[in-house]
C-alpha cells in the first residue's frame, strides 16, 4: 500500500474518531486529506511535498495531546510512516521527540510503536547532540521497563542505534578523506598557511564522531556507576553497558585506532573500568562480559594498550591458579586463552611485545607454564597413565584406589563428555554459571596446547613450501631448463631438501626468527604437556588432535633446524609408538618372547603413523636421528607381526602365506629390478592388497606396514648426504640386532635407544635392517652404482653385508639373508651398468666381481653353500649379462652337468654309437649316475635354471660342438631322478633347441649353394643312415645342423620309454610335435631316417617297456569309460600308448603325401595300421579307443592340387599319387572290416583273417565297451567318403552285417541311457547309415531298409515280445532299450521309402511288407509299447508308428498297382495280408485301452488321433481294396473288420446264455468266397455277375446269422436280461459306420445330396470331421478326381461286398428298435441307441446305392411285369429302402418325434424314387 493510501485511510479513521469531541483534529485531518488528494505534483514527489508542509503533522500531534489511546495509536502509526518515507518536515524532529516522550506511558502497544518510530527517525534524519541524546534517553527509559517484551525490544533498538551511530562515523571519515584529497589537489596552488588551517580542521571531530565519542564516554561512565555527561541518564545495567561496549569495540575497533580521542577513551575509561571490576568479586554475567571485553582489547588493541594488556594477561594467568578462583572463573580465563592461542598472529605479536622485551613479563612462557600446570592438577580425573599402561583391562592407573579400580572408574577426556555445547563466555543469557563438566577445564588446556603448536606450523609451512618452490625454480633456471609458470608447487611430503634452505633471506626472515625463538622457548613446556596428555585417557578425536599438533611442532623444529627439540620430541614419540612390556625386557628365549610380548595398541599404531609422517617431512634433515626412527620401526614391525598372529586364523594364514613364504632366498630367474620392485620387508608383501580382504583390525595393521614400505620407497628423494646417513643408520641397526660390531667413523654403536624393547633376533628370524638395506639399495641402484657419487654408500652397505655373511656371530638365517641381499644388489648394479658407457661398465663390473669373490671366500667347510651361491650367481649373471659372453661355454656346460654327477665324456658317446637305438634308449632310460661320480646333494635345482636360461636366450651364441654339449646336458637332466619337474622341463627345452636348429637350417638353405647341394643329395632309395653323435667341426653347416636335429630326436626318443609316466609322456608329445612342425622341410633321406629309426621303432620300444613293467601286475578292471587315471602303472602306460598312437596317426595323416613318395610307403602304412589294430583288439578300453581314434585321424585324404607331389626331381605325378593313396584306403577298409569281425566273433568277408597279432600273449578282449564300439563305427564316417565310389553291394552287405552285430553287442560292461536320446553308439551307427549313398549301389535301398527294419524291431525285442497280450516285458536293466533308435529309424525308413518309392526291389523282395509288419507291431501293441520317453516328453511309440505307417502307404499302394507285372502274387498278397493284420489289430472294438487309468483328455486325444488314422485308411486302403488283384478272402476280412469296428456297444450276457463270438457269413460261407474269387479273377465281369454277389449275399443271411449279428451289436430282442455296454471309442465307431455308408454309395448320385445333409447326436461331429478331411485330401483320393471306368469297377466291387452287410445290419437294428419300443413304451431310449437309430435313418435317407448292389439272383428273369418292376426297383439307387420297407413301417409306432420324422423321410424318399406324387 502506498503512503498516500495509507495516510488517507488512517486520517479518515482519525477524523471519524475525533469528529465530535475534537473538531480541531477533524479539521486538521481533512486538510491533510485534501492535500493528499491534490498534492500539486506527481505521486513520486509526494514525500517531498509533505516534508515542506508544516500542517502535515498537526492532526497527529493534536491527537497525541488528547491522551486518547485509540487516537494516539493511529497517530503514532502515521508518524512512523511519515518518518520512514522522509515525509516529515526536518524542523519538527524536536516536537516529535517531545510528543513521543509525553505519550510513553500510555501502554505497551504505544511503547513498542515508539521504539519502532525512533529507529527510522535517527536513521533517516541527521539527529545530533541534544536531539540524539533525547532519542537515546527515550530508548534507555523504555529499556528499564518491567515488561520483558518492551525491555528486550528497547535493548535491541539501542544496540542497533549504537552501531548505527558508529557506522555514521565511518561514513563521515570517508567523506572527510575524500574532501581532504580534493582540497590537497587544489592546495598545490594555494599558500601554505591555508593548508595548515585545513590540517587543524582535520584534527577536530565531526558531528557524528562527536556524537559517538560522547555516547561511548557515557556508556563507560554509566557502566562504572558514574554520572553521564551526554545522556540525561542516571544509570544503566552494568551487563547491558558491557554488552554495548563490547559491541562497539568488536564492530568498530578501527575507529579507535584512527581517532586518538577514541583511543584515549580506551585508556582512560575502559581499562580502569575493567581493572576496577576485576578487583571486585562479581557475579557470572558481569565477569563473563568483562572477559569478552578483555579479549577484544587484547586482540585488537594490545599494541596501543601494551601495559594494560600485559596487566590483563597477567590477571588471566593468575585466574588459572586453583587457589581463590572458582571453577567458572578459571573456565572463562581458559576460554579467553583458547581464543588467544588459536590466533597464531596474535601469539606472535604478544611474544614480540612482551617476551622479547627485557623490561616486560614473559607472557608467552608464563601462559604455557600455567596451562601445563593446570593440566596436571588432577591426573586421575583424565586417566593419566592409561596409555602408558597399554589401555588394557588388566592394567589400572596407579593413582586409582582399589575401590575405584574395582569399579573401573578410570577418568578420561572425550569430546562427548568433556565439552560444552556453548562455551561459558558466549552464554550471555545466563544469570548463573552454567553446569560445567569436571574435565572441561583440562579439555581447554589441551586445545590451547594444540593450538600453539598448530599455529606455529600454519605460519612456517607455507613459507617453507614457497621457499622450496623458489629454490627449485632458481635451480632449474640455473641448469637452463624451461619451467612453465603454471608448475604446481612441490608438496612437503616427500623428503623436502631443507638442508640448503636459507630462510634468513626471505622477506619473512624476522617473523621466522621470532617463531624460532618462540619454539625454543616453548618446547620444554609443550613436550611435557604433550607427554602428559598422551599418557592420559583420551578419546580418538582428541588423541588424533594431540598427535597432529605433536607432528606439527616436531616438523617445525626440524624445519627451523632446532636439533635438540626435534630429537627430544622424536625420542618421546618413538617411546609412545611402542608399548611397555608387562614383565620388563623380554628374555632371549623365543618361546617366552612370543607369549610375553606386549600387545601393540591402536594408539601405538597411530603414533607410528605420525612418526612416519614426520620422517617423510624431515627425512632430509634427520641424519643421525634416522637410527631412532628405524629402530622404532623395527620393533614395531615385530610387534605388528605378533598382533597379526594373535588376530586369529585369518591373520595366521596371511602371515604363513606372505611372511613365511619368503623364508628362503628367491631363486626365480627374474630381473633384479623386477625382483626388487616386488619385495619389501619380509618379502615385499602387498599390504594394501591384503588389507582390502581383511578384517578391520588386520586391515589397519597391514595398512601401517604398507606405510613402512612407502617410507623406504621415498628414499629415492633423499639427497646424497641424507641418503648416506640413512644407509649408515640401517647398517648400525643391523649390527646392533645381530651382535656384530659396526664402526661408522663416529664410534661403535650397538646400543638401542630403548633397552627394554631391544629386538632379539630368533634363530629363524630375518634381519629387518638387512632386508630394508637390500630394498633401499635396489631402489637407489642408480646412485650407489655410480662411481663418482655413490662409492661411499656402496662401500658402507655392501661392506656391511659381506661382513655379516662372513662373520660367524650372526645366525645362519641372517647370513643367508645377507648373501641374498648381496646377490640382488650386485645384479641390479650390473643391469644398471649396461646402460652406461663401456668404460663405466668395466669399472662397475670389476667392483661387483671383487665383491662377489670376497663373498664366496672365507666359508671354511661350507663347500656346498659356496657352490650353491656360485651357481645362483652364475644363473643371475647369465640373466643380466649372458648376452655379452662369447667364450667358455664348454666350461659352463661342464659345471652345470657336474651338478648331477654325469659327464658327456667321449667314452660314453662311443658306447651310444655302438649300441642300437632300442638298446640305447633302454639303457639311458634307466641310467644311473656313473660309478665314481659324486653328485653334490640339492644342486640339480640350482644348476638347471642356468641351463634353462642358455637354452632360451643364448643358443645363438653356441657353435655345433656347444650345441651337442647342450643337447647331451639336457638329456642328462632328463635322465636324472632327483627332480621330476626338471626332467619334464628338460624335454621342453629340447623343443627350443629343435626350433633353433630348424631356423638355422632355413637360414642356410636360403643360399643357392645350399639349395643345390640339398637337391643333388636327395635320394629316395637310400637306406636310413645311422645317427651322428659327435661333431668335431664346430661350424653350423647344413650337414651339422641336420645331424644335430636327428641327434636331438634320438635323445628325445630315448626318453619316451622312461619309467616315469610324466617324463615319457612329455617326451612323446615333444617328439611328435617337433616332427609335425618341421617335417615339411625334410628331404627323403631324412624322412626315411625319421620314420624307420625314430618313429616306427618307438612302437615296439614303448610296448616292450610297458609289458616289462606291468607283466607281474593283474589285468585292470574295465570301467567302461575313457578315464585317464594315474592310479596304477598299467593305467599310466595306457596313457603313454594313447599319446603315442594319436601322435603317430596325426603325423601320418598330415604328411601322407610325403610318405607315399617312399618306395616302402605301404609297408610303413601297414606296420602302423596293424599296430593300431592290435591295440584296438588286445588292449584296455582307453588304449583301444585311442587306437581307433588314430585310425580315424588317418582316414583324411590329403588334397592333391599341384601337378606333382613334392618339389624334388623324384616327385610323383598326380595319377601315381592317387593310385598309391587308393592302395592305402583299400588296406584301411580291409583292416576295418577285420577289426569288426574280430569284435563280433565272425570271419572277415572282405579281407583275410589275421593270425600274427603281436599282442604279447594277450587275447582279444571279450567285453568291448560302448565307447570303443562307437569309435570303431566312427572310423567308417571318415573312411566311407573316400571309398564311396568303389563301394559295392558286397561291401554294403558286409558293412551292414558288422554294424548290426556291433549294435546288438551285449557284452559291454556299461550302457548309456537310450530312451530319450540315442546313445553315442546308436547315433554313430545311425549317422553311418544316413551317410550311405544308395543311389550308386544297385539293390542298396532294399538292403538298408531291411537293416533299418531290424533295428526298429530291436526296441520291441528288448521290451518283451511281439504279443500284444503279453502281460509285461522281460526286464532289461543292464541292456539297451533301443527306444530312441526306434524313433530315429522310423523317420529314416519313411524318408527312404519316399525317396526310393520307384525302387522295385523294395516291393519285389518283400521289404515293403516287412516294413508294414514292423509298424503294425507297434500299432497293435498300442499302450503296451515300451515307453517313448523317460525325462523328455515325446509322442508314444504307437502313435509315431501309426504316422510312419500312414506315410509308408501314402504312395505305396498306388506304386504296387503300378508295378503290377513286376511284383508276384505272393508278394502282393503278403502286403495286403499285413494291411489286414494292421486293420484288425487297430480297429477292433476290444483294443487294450486302459480307460480306467487314462484321463478323459488323453482318451479324447487318442480317439481323435484314431479318427485321423481311420480317414487315411479309408482313402488309402479301404478305397483301394476293390482292386482286382486283392483276393476275396482279404476283401471279406477287411469288410468284417470295418463292420466290427462300427459296433457302438456290446452285450453283457450271463455265462450260460452268452453267444459265441460273432462271425459274418462272408467269412464262413464258401459260396460267397468262391463267387467273389471268380468275379475278381475276371476283370471284364458284367453287371449280371455283380448282381450274383448281392443276391447270393442276401439269400445266405439266414436267421442264425442275423441273430449273431444282432447279438454282436448288443441289440435286445424281446428280452431284457442282457445289458448294453458302450465301446470305449464311440466317435470312432460312428466314423466306421459312416464309412460303411460311404463305401456303399454311388459317388455320382450321392455327392449333391450330401451337401445339405446333417448329422444328429454324437455322430455329427465325427462324420463332419471325416467329411472335412475327405474334402481336404480329395486330391490324393483314387476316386476324387475322375470317375474312369476302372475306378468305377473298383468302387462297384467294394460296394457289392459291403452293401449286403450294411443292409442286414440296418434291418437287425430297426427290428430290435421296434421290439424294444413295445417293451419300453413311452420311456426314452438310451442316448447311444437314440443317436445310432437317428444316424442310420439319416444315412439311409441320403444313401444312393451303386446300381445292382442289392439285386437278387431270382430277379434275372423278367417274364412278368411284376418281376420287371421288382428288378427295376432293386436296381435303383434307393433299393435299400424297399429292402427295409417292412422294418421301416414297423418302426412307425415309435414315440420319438425325431425318429418318426426320419422314418417318414425314408418312406417319402422311397416313394419319390418310383415316381409317387408326394407333398
Amino acid at each position: 500500500m502506498s503512503i498516500a493510501a495509507y495516510l488517507q485511510t488512517e486520517l479518515v479513521a482519525l477524523s471519524n474518531e475525533a469528529r465530535r469531541k475534537y473538531p480541531e483534529i477533524k479539521e486538521a485531518a481533512e486538510r491533510v486529506i485534501a492535500l493528499l488528494r491534490h498534492p500539486g505534483q506527481g505521486p513520486s514527489n509526494l514525500a517531498a511535498v509533505l516534508s515542506q508542509n508544516q500542517d502535515v503533522l498537526k492532526p497527529f500531534l493534536l491527537a497525541c495531546d488528547t491522551k486518547n489511546v485509540k487516537l494516539v495509536t493511529i497517530s503514532i502509526g502515521c508518524l512512523r510512516e511519515l518518518i520512514s518515507h522522509k515525509a516529515m518536515p526536518e524542523g519538527s524532529i524536536e516536537v516529535v521527540l517531545k510528543t513521543l516522550n509525553d505519550i510513553m506511558s500510555h501502554g505497551v502497544e504505544i511503547q513498542l510503536k515508539i521504539l519502532q518510530t525512533i529507529l527510522p527517525l535517527l536513521t533517516n534524519y541527521n539527529v545530533h547532540a541534544e536531539s540524539l541524546a533525547e532519542a537515546l534517553l527515550l530508548c534507555f527509559r523504555l529499556q528499564d521497563s518491567r515488561v520483558v517484551f518492551v525491555n528486550n525490544t528497547a535493548a535491541a533498538t539501542l544496540r542497533q542505534l549504537v552501531i548505527y551511530i558508529f557506522e555514521k562515523v565511518g561514513d563521515e571519515d570517508i567523506a572527510k578523506q575524500k574532501s581532504v584529497s580534493e582540497s590537497q589537489a587544489q592546495a598545490k596552488s594555494e599558500p601554505q598557511d591555508q593548508v595548515d588551517s585545513t590540517q587543524e580542521n582535520e584534527e577536530q571531530l565531526g558531528p557524528c564522531a562527536l556524537d559517538a565519542y560522547l555516547l561511548f564516554q557515557d556508556l563507560c561512565l554509566l557502566t562504572n556507576s558514574e554520572q553521564a555527561r551526554f545522556l540525561n541518564l542516571g544509570s544503566i545495567s552494568r551487563t547491558f553497558g558491557l554488552e554495548l561496549i563490547e559491541s562497539v569495540l568488536t564492530n568498530h575497533f578501527h575507529l579507535f585506532k584512527q581517532h586518538k580521542e577514541f583511543a584515549s577513551l580506551l585508556r582512560e575509561r575502559v581499562c580502569p573500568l575493567i581493572i576496577k571490576n576485576f578487583s571486585d568479586k562479581h557475579d557470572f554475567p558481569q565477569t563473563m562480559r568483562l572477559m569478552r571485553v578483555v579479549y577484544i582489547l587484547i586482540k585488537q588493541f594490545h599494541e596501543i594498550l601494551a601495559i594494560e594488556c600485559e596487566i590483563f594477561l597477567s590477571m588471566l594467568i593468575k585466574l588459572l591458579e586453583p587457589e581463590g578462583n572458582s571453577q567458572w572463573q578459571r573456565v572463562l580465563a581458559m576460554e579467553i586463552f583458547r581464543g588467544i592461542c588459536g590466533d597464531n598472529s596474535l601469539m606472535r605479536r604478544i611474544y614480540r611485545s612482551y617476551d622479547q622485551q627485557s623490561t616486560s613479563t614473559d607472557i608467552f612462557g608464563d601462559m604455557i607454564i600455567a596451562i601445563g600446570r593446570l593440566s596436571t592438577e588432577k591426573p586421575l580425573l583424565i586417566g593419566a597413565g592409561s596409555f602408558v599402561q597399554d589401555n588394557s583391562e588388566i592394567s589400572k592407573p596407579s593413582h586409582v584406589s582399589e575401590r575405584d579400580a574395582s569399579e573401573n572408574s578410570v577418568g578420561g577426556l572425550s569430546v562427548s563428555t568433556s565439552t560444552m555445547r556453548i562455551q561459558c563466555v558466549d552464554q550471555l543469557d545466563k544469570a548463573e554459571p552454567p553446569h560445567i563438566p569436571e574435565t572441561y577445564l583440562y579439555y581447554l588446556s589441551l586445545i590451547c596446547i594444540n593450538s600453539i603448536a598448530d599455529g606455529l606450523a600454519s605460519y612456517i609451512f607455507p613459507i617453507v613450501s614457497l621457499s622450496l618452490h623458489d629454490q627449485q625454480r632458481a635451480q632449474e633456471q640455473k641448469e637452463g631448463s624451461d619451467v612453465a609458470e603454471s608448475t604446481p608447487r612441490p608438496t612437503l611430503s616427500v623428503f623436502p631438501n631443507t638442508n640448503t634452505l636459507d630462510l634468513s633471506k626471505t622477506k619473512e626472515a624476522d617473523d621466522i626468527a621470532l617463531v624460532t625463538t618462540m619454539a625454543e622457548s616453548a618446547w620444554p613446556g609443550l613436550l611435557a604437556a604433550f607427554s602428559y596428555f598422551l599418557g592420559s585417557n583420551l578419546d580418538e578425536e582428541l588423541f588424533h588432535n594431540v598427535m597432529r599438533a605433536y607432528q606439527n611442532f616436531t616438523s617445525v623444529c626440524g624445519v627451523l633446524q632446532l636439533t635438540i627439540p626435534r630429537d627430544a620430541f622424536l625420542t618421546s614419540l618413538c617411546k609412545n609408538c611402542l608399548p611397555v612390556p608387562h614383565g620388563g625386557a623380554p628374555s632371549g628365549n623365543s618361546a617366552v618372547q612370543d607369549t610375553s610380548a606386549p600387545n601393540i595398541t591402536d594408539k601405538n599404531m597411530y603414533c607410528l603413523r605420525i612418526l612416519l609422517n614426520v620422517a617423510q617431512y624431515l627425512g632430509g634433515t634427520l641424519f643421525d636421528s634416522w637410527y631412532l626412527i628405524l629402530e622404532t620401526m623395527q620393533q614395531a614391525e615385530h610387534l605388528l607381526g605378533i598382533k597379526l598372529q594373535r588376530g586369529g586364523a585369518s591373520g595366521q594364514k596371511k602371515l604363513a602365506g606372505n611372511f613365511g613364504s619368503m623364508t628362503q632366498p628367491s631363486t626365480k630367474s627374474q630381473s633384479p629390478l623386477q625382483n626388487s620392485s616386488g619385495r619389501t620387508n619380509n618379502g615385499a608383501i602387498d599390504y594394501a592388497g591384503l588389507a582390502s580382504g581383511s578384517s578391520h583390525q588386520e586391515a589397519d595393521v597391514l595398512a601401517l606396514l604398507a606405510s613402512f614400505k612407502q617410507l623406504f620407497d621415498l628414499s629415492t628423494h633423499l639427497d646424497l648426504p641424507s641418503f648416506r646417513s640413512f644407509s649408515r643408520a640401517l647398517c648400525k641397526l643391523g649390527a646392533a640386532g645381530s651382535g656384530l660390531p659396526f664402526n661408522d667413523g663416529k664410534g661403535t654403536t650397538t646400543t638401542p635407544f630403548v633397552k627394554s624393547l631391544r629386538h632379539i633376533n630368533k634363530s629363524d628370524d630375518k634381519s629387518f635392517a638387512i632386508e630394508k638395506l637390500r630394498y633401499v639399495c635396489l631402489l637407489n641402484v642408480d646412485r650407489i652404482a655410480a662411481v663418482d657419487d655413490g662409492s661411499t654408500v656402496w662401500d658402507i652397505s655392501v661392506g656391511y653385508l659381506i661382513d655379516t655373511a662372513n662373520h660367524p656371530t650372526p645366525s645362519a638365517r641372517i647370513r643367508m639373508q645377507a648373501c641374498d641381499a648381496i646377490s640382488d644388489i650386485i645384479l641390479a648394479a650390473m643391469a644398471h651398468a649396461e646402460q652406461n658407457s663401456m668404460a663405466r661398465q668395466e669399472e662397475t663390473q670389476m667392483r661387483v666381481m671383487n665383491n662377489l669373490r670376497e663373498l664366496i671366500q672365507n666359508h671354511g667347510n661350507s663347500l656346498v653353500e659356496i657352490q650353491r651361491m656360485g651357481l645362483e650367481t652364475l644363473n643371475k649373471l647369465l640373466q643380466t649379462s649372458g648376452q655379452s659372453l662369447s667364450f667358455g661355454w664348454g666350461l659352463i656346460f661342464e659345471m652345470i652337468q657336474g651338478s648331477i654327477g654325469t659327464t658327456s665324456s667321449k667314452a660314453h658317446v662311443e658306447d651310444l654309437l655302438e649300441s642300437s637305438p632300442t638298446t640305447a634308449s633302454n639303457e639311458t632310460g634307466s641310467q644311473a649316475t656313473p660309478a665314481g661320480a659324486l653328485k653334490p646333494p640339492g644342486l640339480v635345482r640350482i644348476a638347471f635354471p642356468c641351463l634353462q636360461l642358455i637354452c632360451t636366450d643364448f643358443l645363438s651364441l653356441l657353435n655345433a660342438s656347444n650345441l651337442q654339449l647342450c643337447i647331451d646336458t639336457l638329456a642328462a637332466f632328463g635322465y636324472q631322478t632327483e627332480d621330476l619337474n626338471i626332467s619334464l622341463t628338460s624335454v621342453g627345452l629340447l623343443w627350443n633347441i629343435s626350433d633353433f636348429i630348424q631356423q638355422s637350417l632355413r637360414d642356410t638353405s636360403s643360399s643357392p649353394e645350399a639349395s643345390a647341394g640339398a637337391n643333388s643329395g636327395e635320394d629316395e632309395s637310400v637306406e636310413a643312415d645311422e645317427i651322428t653323435l659327435l661333431f668335431p667341426n664346430p661350424e653350423l653347416s647344413r650337414k651339422n645342423l641336420s645331424g644335430l636335429w636327428m641327434l636331438l630326436l634320438f635323445k628325445i626318443s630315448t626318453l619316451c620309454s622312461d619309467t616315469r609316466p610324466e617324463v615319457r609322456n612329455g617326451a612323446i608329445q615333444t617328439l611328435l610335435r617337433t616332427i609335425h612342425i618341421n617335417a615339411a622341410s625334410l628331404d627323403m633321406a631324412a624322412w626315411r631316417q625319421c620314420m624307420w629309426k625314430i618313429l616306427l621303432p618307438l612302437l615296439d620300444e614303448v610296448k616292450t617297456a610297458s609289458c616289462r613293467k606291468v607283466e607281474e601286475l593283474p589285468e585292470p578292471v574295465n570301467t567302461g569309460a575313457f578315464v585317464m587315471r594315474n592310479d596304477s602303472p598299467s593305467k599310466q602306460w595306457d596313457e603313454t600308448h594313447v599319446l603315442l598312437y594319436n601322435g603317430l596317426a596325426e603325423v601320418f595323416q598330415h604328411f601322407l603325401l610325403q610318405l607315399i613318395r617312399l618306395h616302402d610307403y605301404l609297408e610303413a602304412w601297414i606296420f602302423l595300421m596293424e599296430h593300431l589294430e592290435t591295440a584296438a583288439l588286445h588292449s584296455s578300453p582307453d588304449v583301444a579307443i585311442a587306437a581307433l581314434k588314430g585310425i580315424q585321424s588317418m582316414m583324411r585324404p590329403p588334397a592333391i592340387k599341384d601337378e606333382a607331389t613334392g618339389k624334388g626331381p623324384k616327385s610323383l605325378a598326380i595319377g601315381e599319387s592317387e593310385l598309391r593313396l587308393a592302395r592305402l584306403w583299400e588296406t584301411a577298409w580291409s583292416i576295418w572290416e577285420r577289426i569288426g569281425s574280430a569284435i563280433v566273433g565272425r570271419d572277415p568277408v572282405i579281407g583275410d583273417k589275421r593270425e600274427d597279432y603281436k599282442s604279447y600273449g594277450r587275447t582279444v578282449t571279450n567285453n568291448f565297451t560302448q565307447e570303443t564300439l562307437t569309435e570303431y563305427i566312427n572310423v567308417m564316417h571318415h573312411l566311407y567318403p573316400i571309398i564311396a565310389d568303389k563301394f559295392e553291394l558286397k561291401d554294403l552287405r558286409a558293412f551292414l552285417d558288422v554294424v548290426h552285430l556291433v549294435l546288438i553287442y551285449d557284452r559291454s560292461p556299461v550302457y548309456r541311457p537310450d530312451v530319450d536320446y540315442l546313445s553315442p553308439l546308436q547315433l554313430s551307427i545311425h549317422d553311418a547309415l544316413t551317410m550311405l549313398n544308395l543311389s550308386t549301389i544297385q539293390g542298396g535301398p532294399a538292403v538298408v531298409l531291411e537293416q533299418l527294419t531290424n533295428q526298429f524291431l530291436l526296441a520291441f525285442e528288448a521290451h518283451g515280445s511281439f504279443d500284444p497280450n503279453a502281460d509285461s516285458p522281460h526286464p532289461a536293466t543292464l541292456k539297451p532299450t533301443y527306444i530312441a533308435l526306434c524313433k530315429a529309424t522310423m523317420t529314416r525308413i519313411v524318408f527312404l521309402l519316399d525317396k526310393f518309392q520307384q525302387e522295385k526291389g523294395i516291393y519285389a523282395d518283400g521289404v515293403y511288407a516287412k516294413v508294414l509288419k514292423s509298424f503294425g507291431i507297434a500299432m497293435r501293441l498300442r499302450y503296451k509299447c515300451p515307453p517313448s520317453f523317460k525325462h523328455v516328453d515325446d509322442i508314444p511309440l504307437w502313435k509315431t508308428a501309426t504316422t510312419a505307417f500312414l506315410d509308408s502307404i501314402k504312395y505305396g499302394i498306388s506304386t504296387i498297382e503300378a508295378f503290377e507285372k513286376d511284383i508276384s502274387d505272393a508278394k502282393f498278397l503278403e502286403i495286403w495280408q499285413e494291411l489286414v493284420v494292421v486293420c484288425r489289430g487297430t480297429m477292433a472294438p476290444s483294443l487294450p485301452i486302459p480307460i480306467a487309468d487314462m484321463p478323459l483328455k488323453s482318451q479324447a486325444l487318442d480317439e481323435a488321433f484314431d479318427l485321423v488314422f481311420l480317414h487315411s485308411m479309408k482313402t488309402k486302403v479301404f478305397a483301394r481294396m476293390g482292386y482286382h488283384r486283392v483276393p476275396a478272402e482279404i476283401l471279406a476280412e477287411l469288410v468284417q473288420t470295418l463292420d466290427l469296428a462300427a459296433n457302438l456297444y456290446i452285450l453283457s450276457t450271463p455265462a450260460s446264455l452268452a453267444p459265441s463270438p460273432p462271425t459274418l457269413p462272408l467269412a464262413t460261407n464258401a459260396n460267397i468266397k468262391s463267387n467273389l474269387i471268380s468275379i475278381m479273377e475276371n476283370s471284364q465281369a458284367k453287371s449280371s455277375e455283380l448282381k450274383n454277389i448281392s443276391s447270393l449275399s442276401a439269400s445266405t443271411l439266414n436267421e442264425d446269422a442275423q441273430l449273431d449279428i444282432i447279438q454282436g451289436l448288443g441289440i435286445v430282442l424281446h428280452s431284457t436280461r442282457n445289458t448294453m455296454v458302450p465301446v470305449g471309442r464311440e466317435r470312432f465307431a460312428f466314423a466306421c459306420l459312416d464309412i460303411l455308408f460311404d463305401l456303399s454309395s454311388d459317388v455320382s448320385s450321392d455327392s449333391q445330396d450330401r451337401l445339405g445333409s446333417s448329422r444328429v447326436g454324437g455322430a455329427k461331429d465325427t462324420t463332419d470331421c471325416v467329411r472335412t478331411a475327405d474334402s481336404s485330401n480329395g486330391s490324393t483320393s483314387a476316386y476324387g478326381q475322375s470317375h474312369t471306368h476302372s475306378e468305377k469297377e473298383l468302387r462297384s466291387r467294394t460296394a457289392f461286398a459291403i452293401t449286403p452287410v450294411l443292409v442286414e445290419r440296418c434291418r437287425a437294428l430297426l427290428n430290435a428298435y421296434s421290439a424294444d419300443q413295445a417293451l419300453l413304451g413311452k420311456c426314452p431310449f438310451p442316448r447311444l441307441r437314440h443317436q445310432e437309430i437317428s444316424l442310420v435313418l439319416q444315412r439311409l435317407n441320403d444313401l444312393r446305392l451303386v446300381p445292382g448292389a442289392l439285386a437278387s439272383s431270382n430277379t434275372h428273369s423278367q417274364d412278368s411285369t411284376q418281376d420287371m418292376i421288382k428288378h427295376a426297383i432293386l436296381q435303383g439307387p434307393s433299393a435299400h429302402l424297399f429292402f427295409l420297407y417292412e422294418p421301416l413301417t414297423d418302426a412307425m409306432f415309435c414315440h420319438d418325434p425325431e425318429v418318426l420324422l426320419l422314418l417318414k423321410a425314408c418312406l417319402k424318399t422311397a416313394g419319390r424314387s418310383i415316381g409317387l406324387p408326394l407333398k
